[in-house]
């Protein structure tokens, strides 16, 4: 009986201690692979847990959906906790810190998550700051560039071969000689020089094409001795019967000459031969300068046969055609504006007498600006006191 008996209380201390360690062993074989999957997590870090979140799911060969990683870890846990239910305090505490290192294990992946969104965010925001930055800041070099053009033509277009006219002196006589056809390489200068012997100013029109070399020289010496310098178009060819590109091209052609020669832009054109259209001179940025006194010099040209005797008549026409009428009387008025030429040489023989015959009485020389007070565009002026449009 004894030996029976010990038998069978040996037996129930293995059955009680069997039901005691069994969970605690099980228990123990569990904390390793939670406390590997929380390295794991830690290790990893946010990463980890971003690529095992997006992992694609796996099939099983029948075609359903096998869970993993997170999600297998969770099942087991289910499963493990279902199957073998806690039975005393320590497997209690155990489980307890376990899911305690579980849960500090998620926090801090949270926590870091969210540093990590913060970052990002402020990454993405200080980006945002620079490239805004750095877009206005083109903006501003680009608004600085249009008002600097601006400002640059404006400029341009503002100056001018003629100064704003200083008012004429009511009680003085005035006349503006003007000159076509030009430059000329040697009267350009010797009729500036002439009308500086008398303290005036007279008017060129010259042509563009004409506009080179010795010629060039003449022209800007008459205008840095403060002559005014206007457009006589480009070729001299009559253009009012042209198509309205012509017309155009013969007009600007020339200012943009004047423009690289001189520096500056033309204010006044004179059509060859006066031959213009209501349409043109109305639509013209140029006001549109004919005369009122025709000398009809380039009809007394001179020639190598012509003999002095020749010469000289011809030189008496062209001033009589300046200060007389057909009665003989004497025809220059305040106000007038004088046609000449400069490129003839009989031409300038007869200035050289006309402008003597005005100064003794009592006349003085204007550029055509001067003598109009700044004429307006839209109109065709024929003197200071006559004008059409």
């Amino acid at each position: 009986m004894k030996k029976g008996a010990i038998l069978g209380i040996t037996a129930a201390f293995i059955i009680i201690a069997m039901l005691i360690f069994i969970p605690v062993i099980v228990g123990n074989s569990k904390a390793p692979a939670d406390t590997e999957s929380a390295a794991s997590l830690t290790e990893g870090g946010v990463t980890a847990g971003v690529t095992d979140a997006a992992s694609s799911p796996v099939t099983n060969a029948d075609g359903t959906e096998v869970q993993t990683d997170t999600q297998t870890d969770k099942a087991e846990t289910v499963h493990d906790t279902a199957a073998e239910p806690e039975t005393d305090a320590e497997t209690t505490e155990e489980a307890a810190a376990t899911a305690g290192e579980m849960t500090t294990v998620e926090e801090s992946t949270a926590a870091e998550t969210t540093i990590a969104e913060e970052t990002t965010t402020a990454e993405e925001t200080t980006t945002a700051e620079e490239t805004t930055t750095a877009e206005e800041t083109t903006t501003a070099e680009e608004t600085t560039t249009a008002e600097e053009t601006t400002i640059a033509e404006v400029t341009t277009k503002a100056v001018t071969t003629t100064k704003k006219a200083d008012p004429l002196d009511p009680e003085k006589k005035y006349v503006a000689f003007t000159f076509d056809d030009g430059p000329d390489a040697k009267r350009s200068k010797a009729i500036t020089d002439k009308m500086l012997e008398y303290g005036g100013k007279c008017t060129f029109f010259v042509i563009g094409n004409c506009i080179y070399g010795e010629r060039e020289k003449g022209m800007k010496y008459a205008y840095e001795h403060g002559m005014e310098i206007g457009i006589h178009c480009w070729t001299h060819e009559h253009y009012y019967t042209k198509e309205p590109s012509y017309y155009h091209d013969e007009v600007y052609k020339t200012a943009d000459k004047l423009q690289e020669v001189l520096g500056v832009w033309p204010t006044l054109m004179r059509p060859p031969g006066g031959n213009i259209t209501e349409e043109q001179y109305k639509s013209s940025e140029f006001p549109v300068i004919l005369w009122s006194i025709d000398t009809e010099d380039w009809k007394h040209k001179r020639y190598n046969s012509d003999s002095a005797e020749d010469i000289q008549k011809k030189i008496d026409i062209i001033v009589n055609n300046a200060l007389y009428d057909k009665n003989g009387n004497f025809n220059v008025k305040n106000g007038d504006i004088i046609l000449m030429h400069e490129i003839y040489e009989n031409s300038y023989d007869a200035f050289c007498i006309i402008i003597e015959e005005l100064h003794n009485r009592g006349f003085e020389f204007v550029t055509v600006s001067e003598l109009l007070q700044n004429p307006s565009t839209g109109y065709k002026y024929y003197s200071a006191t006559y004008k059409k449009g």
